[in-house]
């Protein structure tokens, strides 16, 4: 995971994400991020990037991920994708397709952040 010094992939600057290992590196080595223990920055994404990850907050059991290239025909895989999951939102239940977003359902409200990773074929 990194905090981003800087906006990148439609990320906001000050948002902790977790990207493939090269464009971490990448991300860092540039001075445009920073290593970071997490936890992933909750609530909606907007990016540009075609996988990622995104956090459902407490109280949630859902979160809206913003993608320019995202219709109803797409396809997104996604899944819980933490060590210690949160006793209540223990899996993807469904994801609902729309122009530009995607929304990833859990099973029910989470407890605890719960860390989701994601993959869209636009």
């Amino acid at each position: 995971m990194v905090l981003l010094n800087r906006a990148y992939g439609g990320y906001a600057a000050g948002t902790i994400v977790e990207l493939n290992k090269d464009t971490e590196d990448s991300l860092i080595a540039q001075g445009l991020a920073v290593t970071s223990a997490g936890p992933a920055t909750s609530g909606a994404v907007s990016t540009s990037e075609f996988r990622g990850s995104c956090t459902i907050a407490i109280a949630a059991s859902s979160v809206v991920v913003t993608h320019p290239s995202c219709s109803l025909s797409s396809r997104v895989l996604a899944y819980v994708s933490q060590a210690a999951a949160d006793g209540t939102l223990l899996r993807v239940e469904r994801i609902v397709t729309a122009a530009g977003s995607f929304t990833i359902h859990g099973t029910a409200n989470a407890t605890a952040a719960v860390v989701v990773e994601w993959m869209l074929f636009p």
